[in-house]
């Protein structure tokens, strides 16, 4: 690939003077820490997550950097709940015509995430609205008074509009179809058996709905799609579609045992050299939690160690901070380390609602989540780019050192989304599959080597190569100085 002059003596210039140093032998520190077996997965609020908490406390006072929270304290309470879900007591019963038919919770359905008011029994009439994307046109002007709407797939980003409509209109409860069995499996192991939601107010129609929400796997997907007038285009995901009604009902049974949890975020902050701008922030973000102990693999490992999701972001933040308080810039920078992600979004979500350092203060968020790239990337995604102007002050970074950028709207699926919610400019940089110097055929063997994305076997490894986490890292630190220094707030997309 061709490079200006320009974009080779960034690359050229040493890394401690560009303020971009980020120590690889720090991030296998951190990471190895992190990802041990010791800590049993993270899990929210175990105790594991909480030898976590005390291990970035510790590496943040050893850097001198204080905390964000009254007095100087690192630890914000999420207040947090556990539903326990008692999948031997829980069932789905789809009746068609004059025949009833079993299924059985964590095996043929599971619940979904949601809020305190979610799980509660339900039943009514399956109205099949395709897919989440189509769904909001398919129902338009249909009655779903009592009714269960049925959707291909998961609400994405569509669902902060469309549960709260269906909820206005009476809906009895939502069944997601997930027919690709591989998936479903991989759902059923990241959820396990426990379910969280904020025992808090919270602005969040995905992952805290108040309506009942549960995730249909292959057999009871087929089951409820059997002999119905729904085209396989539709399956795909073509539209326009109208709803069609499967002429069928459910009646669903979810029984939880709750309790409380005691889960915590943890907030830093190095101070801006400019006494005019430092009373700003600019965010960097990152979850320390994980899936804890589930399901054995073939080898019979339970423990779901998390290196990549995401004790590399948190290593990458670490590195970032020490860089930054060598050198700070303009505007002060806040480093947020979110408890419950895996679990809905969980930290993030509370902060979003009670933040720290007041939201119209934020002027950016920079969120580190996609995983630990064996091979230092030359494409990137920015998810929720097309939000404001700090995804193309990203996208510029990648082209200034000869890297593309793909700018996409926002997805509920990292700690990103809570601050678009409330209209703060949010970044998630995710590395792309291109990766510099290495044949598709070299780049398909390291990836089948190293993606564990959500399985036990995302451990640590002596072996493995760090050139780019470190390129990673140094792209979210070079997008966050950039903004702390400049004159300007990043604008958002009208």
């Amino acid at each position: 690939m061709r490079r200006s002059l320009a974009a080779l003596l960034v690359l050229l210039a040493p890394a401690a003077a560009r303020g971009q140093s980020i120590d690889t032998l720090a991030l296998r520190a951190h990471t190895h820490f992190l990802a041990h077996d010791l800590l049993r997965g993270r899990d929210t609020g175990s105790e594991g997550e909480r030898l976590a908490a005390l291990y970035i406390i510790s590496e943040l006072r050893r850097m001198g950097i204080e905390g964000a929270g009254p007095g100087g304290e690192y630890l914000q309470r999420v207040p947090l709940r556990r539903a326990r879900v008692d999948h031997a007591a829980s069932r789905l019963v789809l009746r068609v015509a004059d025949a009833e038919h079993a299924f059985r919770s964590g095996e043929h359905f599971t619940p979904a995430t949601g809020g305190a008011a979610a799980f509660r029994d339900f039943a009514g009439n399956l109205l099949f609205a395709g897919t989440g994307e189509h769904a909001a046109a398919a129902l338009d002007g249909t009655s779903l008074d009592g009714r269960v709407i049925t959707v291909i797939g998961t609400l994405g980003a569509h669902g902060a509009t469309l549960v709260q409509d269906w909820i206005r209109r009476g809906a009895a409860g939502i069944l997601l179809l997930v027919p690709d069995s591989a998936q479903f499996q991989l759902l059923l192991r990241s959820r396990g058996d426990d379910r969280f939601f904020l025992d808090a107010p919270a602005d969040d129609p995905i992952w805290q709905p108040r309506l009942p929400v549960l995730v249909a796997g292959p057999e009871l997907a087929r089951a409820v799609l059997a002999g119905a007038a729904v085209g396989p285009d539709v399956l795909a995901g073509a539209g326009p579609f109208t709803a069609v009604d499967l002429g069928r009902t459910v009646r669903a049974s979810v029984h939880v045992e709750v309790d409380d949890v005691a889960a915590h975020n943890i907030a830093a902050l190095i101070p801006g050299r400019d006494p005019a701008r430092r009373h700003e922030v600019v965010a960097f973000t990152a979850h320390y939690d994980h899936l804890g102990v589930g399901v054995p693999d073939a080898s019979g490992d339970s423990i779901y160690n998390g290196f990549s999701d995401n004790a590399a972001g948190v290593a990458m933040l670490l590195a970032i901070a020490d860089a930054l308080r060598q050198d700070p810039p303009a505007r002060s920078v806040l480093f947020l380390f979110f408890t419950g992600e895996e679990r809905g979004l969980l930290g993030s979500t509370y902060y979003a609602s009670a933040p720290l350092v007041p939201l119209e203060r934020t002027v950016a968020v920079i969120n580190l989540d996609a995983g630990a790239p064996p091979a230092p990337p030359v494409s990137w995604r920015i998810s929720g780019g097309t939000r404001s102007s700090l995804g193309e002050e990203a996208a510029r970074i990648a082209r200034e050192h000869g890297w593309s950028a793909q700018l996409e709207d926002a997805r509920p699926n990292s700690d990103h989304w809570p601050f678009l919610r409330h209209g703060v400019p949010a970044a998630f940089i995710i590395p792309g599959r291109d990766w510099e110097g290495l044949t598709a055929a070299e780049e398909e063997r390291l990836f089948r080597r190293w993606d564990r994305y959500h399985q036990a076997g995302d451990e640590w490894a002596p072996d493995f190569p760090w050139a780019g986490v470190r390129r990673y890292a140094e792209l979210g630190l070079a997008l966050g100085r950039r903004i702390a220094d400049a004159p300007g707030r990043p604008r958002l997309t009208p």
